[in-house]
């Protein structure tokens, strides 16, 4: 298990990245998080990580400067970069980065980042799971009882403080399961698209454009429900429903 630290001043970013690692949990932990530098290094020095997600552009000293001290301090300590820019790429690795990650990163880029991580790290063994047979039913609650939903009546997931709840055309009701067993046992035409949603893409009523890079899928239940597109997963929504 690789203990990992995020370095970055942006929550959002922050957020995404955990959602990115969190298929290889098994793998690599995310044990700590800092906003900025100075703050990196204290959790540094407090813990020995394996791994450091930096971003370049922070305020104050830069991610560039905390990686070249870093591998002159800690020299058994990996390196990965994550910026929105190409041009930091060669000085990246002229203090022998693992990987350099352009943002937005898809889940395969992060894929082949985790396996170059695995590989130097001695420890690129695949986890051992115990295969789950795939959902026909997702039980849930309804009144203080058990109300099992069939899969194809399912539009979307969403998860909502600590609840994640099963939505279909006209209720939606609390379940059990979190939305990572959800991911791993529904049929493939749902796509977890978010680190809060899961959609049926089989229900998908219009695309579009929103913010920042994010796209909406309006939904076919009665409310016309909004399930948001993470700038990750944006390319491959594209391409399942051949967008240019």
């Amino acid at each position: 298990m690789l203990k990992a630290l995020i370095v970055e001043d942006e929550a959002p970013a922050r957020l995404e990245l955990r959602y990115l690692l969190q298929p290889y949990q098994d793998r690599i932990q995310i044990v700590g998080e800092a906003t900025n530098v100075p703050e990196a290094k204290a959790l540094i020095d407090a813990i020995d990580y394996d791994v450091v997600f930096l971003d370049v552009s922070m305020p104050g000293a830069t991610g560039m400067d905390l990686g070249a001290e870093l591998k002159e301090k800690h020299p058994e300590l990996k390196i990965v970069f994550v910026s929105a820019y190409d041009h930091y790429a060669v000085e990246a690795f002229s203090v022998q980065a693992v990987d350099y990650l352009l943002k937005p990163v898809s889940p395969e880029r992060m894929g082949e980042t985790v396996r170059r991580l695995l590989e130097v790290s001695g420890d690129n063994a695949r986890p051992a799971r115990t295969a789950q047979p795939p959902l026909e039913w997702v039980p849930c609650e309804f009144h203080g009882h058990t109300a099992p939903i069939a899969v194809s009546d399912i539009i979307y997931v969403v998860a909502e403080r600590e609840t994640i709840y099963v939505c279909t055309t006209d209720n939606r009701y609390p379940t059990r399961f979190t939305l990572g067993e959800l991911e791993e046992r529904l049929p493939d035409h749902f796509m977890r698209t978010h680190r809060s949603f899961i959609a049926n893409l089989r229900q998908v009523r219009e695309i579009m454009p929103y913010f920042n890079g994010t796209y909406l899928l309006k939904m076919k239940d009665k409310a016309q429900s909004e399930v948001i597109v993470s700038r990750s997963n944006v390319r491959r929504v594209k391409e399942i429903f051949n967008i240019a």
